[in-house]
């Protein structure tokens, strides 16, 4: 008898954690940053922060979430809570002048608002100079 209760109440457990999914209130968010729609790829010595900004941010203070970028691929990963975002990206160029560093461009913040509320792929093109 006791089984048969177990069972009963495995159900709605499985469908209250199939109703809320697996997440820990985030979302994932994965694609790649494109120039002139291809995959930018830059070398190991280019610094490249993508982040994302909130549209209103939240009360725990939090103002931006960065990226993860992959040089190699041009493909970045961030996990945020599900909102609405901005992106800002900031590049800095190796120097041609050994042991000195070279400024970083001026962040761009993107002008569209991006409805993160689900994990999903995002592909983000780089305004060109």
């Amino acid at each position: 008898m006791t089984g048969r209760f177990r069972r009963a109440g495995l159900g709605p457990a499985l469908l209250a954690l199939a109703l809320t999914g697996c997440s820990s209130g985030t979302v994932r968010v994965k694609g790649k940053l494109l120039k002139d729609g291809n995959p930018m790829v830059v070398s190991d010595d280019t610094y490249v922060t993508l982040s994302f900004v909130p549209e209103k941010p939240p009360s725990d203070g939090e103002k931006s979430y960065s990226a993860t970028f992959d040089q190699k691929t041009g493909s970045y990963t961030v996990e945020l809570p599900p909102g609405k975002y901005r992106t800002m990206l900031v590049i800095a160029l190796p120097s041609k002048v050994p042991g000195k560093l070279n400024a970083p461009t001026p962040p761009v913040k993107s002008d569209k608002v991006h409805d993160l509320t689900k994990s999903q792929e995002l592909n983000i093109e780089v305004p060109g100079k």
